[in-house]
């Protein structure tokens, strides 16, 4: 290959490549509004990602690819877990994994900071980011689903859509708070109380470490339904 080739080979790649990536920054930034949903980031949802960075989430938590990975990726958290949870989680660790093998530092959260770090996350699990990360993809499907056609609900979307980011069935879901089987042999409520418990715990047993539930009383009704059948 002769020297004045190979220029015309570096010139030609070196200006395509250019053109390219000047292109795909346009065209990124053109469909960011569509993509990032930029016309729902509030002053609630920036109070929230500074909430993410006072208290240093990502030394342990992933999101949308960026951080630790000593803890669960939190790009989808809101639809794992819940806003409720997420609230609880955050502000009394030591009281919701109390009988669990994953810990986390109590950070001392006010309320206020945890539901502005609720709208954050929420912001971001709405993020089209083409379904990363692909393992919480059934938990946005199943909690999007509970709320819209609870009546179809199977048992695999009533674990993994209200319950499966602290209880487990089947293997699925996570068993930080037990196991759907050993609950429906332990408990004694009857489905009113069952129900009444899923919407607010505390209503029943004054000392239980579970949050009340982001789930229609109809979903509630489903979901002691499945529990109480599996005895």
């Amino acid at each position: 290959m002769t020297k004045k080739a190979a220029k015309s080979i570096f010139w030609v790649g070196t200006l395509m490549s250019a053109g390219i990536f000047i292109w795909l920054t346009v065209d990124f930034h053109r469909q960011e509004p569509a993509y990032a949903n930029t016309d729902r980031i509030t002053e609630q949802v920036v109070a929230g990602k500074k909430v993410w960075h006072k208290y240093n989430c990502n030394d342990c938590h992933t999101i949308l690819g960026f951080g630790g990975y000593y803890a669960p990726d939190m790009t989808k958290a809101y639809y794992r877990l819940g806003p409720n949870n997420i609230v609880a989680i955050v502000m009394e660790p030591e009281k919701v994994y109390k009988d669990s093998f994953r810990k986390m530092p109590k950070l001392g959260l006010t309320r206020r900071e945890a539901e502005d770090l609720v709208e954050f996350l929420h912001w971001v699990a709405d993020i089209e980011n083409r379904h990363w990360p692909p393992q919480d993809e059934k938990y946005v499907r199943a909690a999007r689903l509970r709320e819209k056609e609870p009546h179809k609900l199977q048992k695999v979307d009533i674990v993994l859509g209200a319950c499966g980011g602290c209880h487990s069935f089947e293997n699925q879901g996570r068993d930080i708070a037990g196991d759907f089987g050993d609950i429906a042999k332990e408990t004694q409520y009857d489905r009113d109380t069952l129900v009444r418990y899923i919407l607010n715990p505390t209503s029943v047993n004054p000392d239980s470490g579970m949050p009340p539930q982001n789930v229609s009383p109809e979903t509630a009704e489903l979901i002691a339904d499945f529990i109480l059948g599996l005895k």
